[in-house]
């Protein structure tokens, strides 16, 4: 490192660090590939002493995570003002979770060959007293960073699990709750014993619990995450791949991945009416997921002319804001919704359900 004495030499360090870091490595039998993300500040760039200077460096490396990561960035005086602002939602991210200000809201999910929903998605809401309305966007690649992210997953965990529970004396079938599981938290050794205790204190039933995984998160390492699915199916929760096609979407592992779901990202559904090539590509997944013995939900819905297209294609069930858009528990809606019905003439989905209620 004294051989660093300008903005190239630190360029070129890091990109010879990175290089290393690339080359697979092995841990018990297990091929494991890492990569980094590299923030580079140069002295002096307006800093009184060392403190300042790692201070930038590691503004850089947080632009760089946010970049997508295994990339190297360099500090510029935007980033300072970033990484104040970043620090600044960070603690009063802390300071939300041990108030329990996050709350939990939940959007439908539709089966269509019955047209009742099935289950709802758990989605996190941060309304900050001062700042107002944060978007999930901002606070939870920060959650991810700086490790609060076990918190937030456990929290939005219990409360959904909680108020699932009530849902099933409502509601005239059972209910599940979907949940969205963190790439960090799914890569732990505890997460397993973590689900089962949770589903213990809260009295929910494994199979009305379902486990929404990234692609990102089963990826890093097929056998491992496998094993773990098969853990959590074994005690009856169900597991779903969430925005599918938004990632990877490297086909040659699906049929070593024990999914019961696959969920289509919305990104396919703006083009799904006007593009004949997305067309294809939907209705390819749908038959690839049907012959892995996998339902498909679509995700995005915002109009009967996609809903009435995805049905045609032979899809499963349907989310989107045309069917619901997320609010606070949902108790009251199930009172008023007790299942989706069909117009007898038109086929069309409708809901049984006030304008003010499809407003959120």
């Amino acid at each position: 490192m004294n051989q660093i004495k300008s903005r190239d030499n630190a360029e070129k360090a890091a990109v010879n660090l990175l290089k290393s870091l690339a080359a697979p490595f092995r841990i018990e039998g297990h091929e494991i590939t890492i990569g980094a993300s590299i923030g580079i500040s140069v002295f002096p760039h307006h800093v009184s002493d060392n403190d300042d200077l790692l201070q930038q460096a590691d503004s850089a490396m947080y632009a760089a995570k946010r970049g997508g990561k295994n990339r190297i960035c360099h500090f510029s005086a935007d980033l300072g003002v970033s990484v104040r602002e970043r620090l600044t939602l960070e603690s009063e991210l802390r300071r939300a979770l041990n108030e329990k200000e996050i709350c939990v809201h939940y959007q439908p999910e539709f089966d269509l060959a019955t047209n009742s929903v099935i289950r709802f998605e758990a989605l996190a809401r941060w309304t900050h007293p001062a700042l107002g309305v944060i978007s999930p966007l901002s606070f939870i690649p920060i959650a991810e960073e700086c490790g609060l992210i076990f918190r937030l997953d456990a929290q939005v965990r219990e409360q959904a699990c909680r108020e699932a529970l009530t849902w099933q004396e409502i509601s005239d079938r059972p209910i599940q709750v979907a949940v969205n599981v963190s790439s960090v938290e799914f890569a732990r050794a505890t997460f397993v014993s973590e689900i089962v205790e949770v589903l213990d204190r809260t009295g929910l039933h494994p199979g009305l619990l379902q486990l929404e995984l990234t692609e990102s998160s089963t990826l890093t390492g097929i056998q491992r995450a496998a094993a773990t699915m098969e853990q959590l199916k074994s005690i009856g929760v169900g597991i779903s791949m969430d925005d599918f096609g938004s990632g990877y979407s490297c086909l040659s592992y699906l049929p070593k991945l024990p999914f019961d779901e696959l969920k289509i990202d919305r990104s396919f559904v703006s083009e799904l009416t006007t593009s004949p090539e997305t067309k294809a590509l939907v209705q390819s997944i749908l038959t690839l997921a049907h012959n892995l013995k996998m339902k498909v939900i679509v995700e995005g819905i915002e109009t009967q002319e996609q809903l009435d297209l995805i049905r045609e294609l032979g899809a499963d069930g349907a989310q989107g804001f045309l069917l619901g858009t997320p609010g606070p528990d949902p108790s009251e809606r199930l009172r008023q919704l007790r299942r989706a019905i069909v117009d007898s003439h038109t086929g069309k989905l409708e809901l049984a359900i006030s304008s003010a209620e499809v407003g959120g």
